[in-house]
């Protein structure tokens, strides 16, 4: 539908052009010809849709000669039989007409789009589609016959348009007339006689013009429809025979031969050929067979396991139902177990970490009273290098003594009493020292009870118990 209204489309717009131009050119003829009277407007506008149908035509007629120009023989034929083929194969390419139709049908299948477009690709295509479900040939001709005269019906069809616009031109040139004698003689007013002629010859011009306007347009149709119609029926023409041609070199012939031994030999070919099929078929039919035979067993197979597989379920299904509860049963025990343990862990966890409190107080409580043993032994320590230095200063005063009593005059009676006194005196003050010295934790004790009492204090008590 697209293809035959985009001419129409076109002989419109060239008649909106050829109107532009007449009324720029604004010439007498032409305004008197063709915009004297709405029939010849009517007119020229069916002209101008056939002249773009027609040119039209004529470019797809001129594609399709120029594509069957390029298009060789070679090109389209089959390609022939390979020598290592089978015998089999060999006998069918030369006697089997169908087998060679699909096949040459395949091989057009792989032409580019734009060759398989041309008509004569198109005409042979068909021809094969006929021809590929018979074995003969003996209905060929037929065939091509058929779809010549097919082919030659179209394309005096597809100019069926043209030729109504050819006879309606002059048909409308004819209306225009009778509109224009009708108008002219029903206006005419015979009281003023000169002015009556003048109209009734300016309304002939007029009506005449119409009709010689259409007869023109028409003859100009016809000149033009003549090259194209010619042009069509010879590429018809060029098609038949080559595809005549074609399918006479390619498919075999059903003519017999001449020769007796020819038929023969032929007819054995043909045993042959028949018994090679048989085989085949047998051949497949076995196959099929084993395999239809293979898949019941395995569908068997299937089946009987399907069927063990639901009475082992069946079986099994109670014991796994009981082993399911108890093991329910069991995470249930574990569960409460777990809780308990859990329980038992938290109150442990609590009760260690009362303990370590109470560690820590206790380590901070022996912390406190290690300080204050350190003090105290640092006092002990003082005390200890006071009593030295008195002990020395004593032993000194025991030296100076014993020196002056060395001198003339003095007595040595009273020198060996002192310094044993002395030395016992020492000697217990080191022995109380050693004693009292476990009771030294006691007094921090005393001292964190009195903060007030000072380190003196304190050191003169440790003097007093030493």
């Amino acid at each position: 539908m697209t293809r035959k209204l985009i001419p129409v489309a076109a002989g419109l717009i060239a008649t909106v052009v050829f109107y532009a131009f007449v009324h720029v050119a604004n010439l007498a003829s032409l305004n008197r010809y063709f915009l004297g009277h709405p029939v010849a407007v009517a007119a020229t506008t069916l002209f101008c849709i056939a002249g773009g149908i027609l040119a039209f035509k004529a470019i797809g007629i001129a594609k399709q000669q120029s594509g069957l120009r390029l298009l060789r023989d070679e090109d389209l034929l089959p390609a022939a039989i390979d020598g290592a083929a089978s015998p089999s194969e060999a006998w069918q390419a030369q006697n089997d007409a169908g087998l060679m139709a699909r096949t040459w049908q395949s091989m057009l299948a792989e032409l580019p789009a734009s060759t398989r477009n041309n008509q004569l690709v198109r005409r042979l295509d068909e021809v094969l589609t006929r021809q590929s479900h018979r074995t003969t040939t003996g209905d060929l001709p037929e065939d091509l016959r058929e779809l010549s005269i097919r082919d030659a019906d179209d394309a005096h069809d597809s100019l069926g348009l043209i030729r109504i616009i050819v006879w309606a031109i002059p048909m409308l040139g004819f209306l225009g007339t009778v509109i224009g004698i009708t108008q002219t003689l029903g206006g005419l007013d015979f009281t003023d006689g000169t002015a009556a002629v003048d109209r009734l010859k300016s309304g002939l011009y007029v009506a005449f013009d119409t009709t010689a306007l259409g007869l023109v347009l028409s003859v100009v149709a016809i000149f033009l429809q003549f090259p194209v119609e010619r042009g069509q029926q010879t590429l018809l023409g060029e098609i038949d025979s080559r595809v005549r041609k074609l399918v006479s070199t390619a498919l075999p012939s059903d003519d017999p031969a001449d020769n007796q031994t020819e038929l023969i030999t032929h007819l054995c070919r043909g045993i042959e050929v028949a018994i090679a099929q048989s085989l085949s078929t047998q051949a497949t039919l076995w196959q099929s067979t084993i395999e239809e035979a293979q898949q019941a067993w395995r569908s068997q197979h299937t089946e009987g396991a399907e069927q063990f597989r639901q009475l082992l379920q069946a079986t099994m299904q109670p014991a796994l139902a009981h082993h399911a509860d108890r093991i329910a049963q069991t995470i249930g025990q574990l569960d409460s177990a777990a809780t308990t343990v859990g329980d038992s862990l938290r109150q442990q966890t609590a009760e260690w970490k009362g303990a370590m409190q109470d560690t820590a107080k206790e380590v901070q409580t022996h912390r406190r009273t290690l300080m204050t043993h350190v003090e105290a032994m640092t006092t002990l320590a003082t005390l200890q290098a006071e009593q030295d230095q008195q002990n020395r200063e004593t032993l000194k005063l025991a030296r100076d003594g014993q020196e002056s009593r060395s001198l003339p005059g003095s007595g040595d009676s009273n020198l060996d009493p002192a310094v044993t006194n002395a030395m016992t005196t020492l000697a217990r003050a080191v022995e109380a020292l050693s004693t009292r010295l476990p009771e030294a934790s006691r007094l921090p004790e005393s001292a964190e009870m009195h903060p007030s009492t000072s380190p003196a204090e304190s050191r003169r008590k440790l003097g007093r118990a030493a």
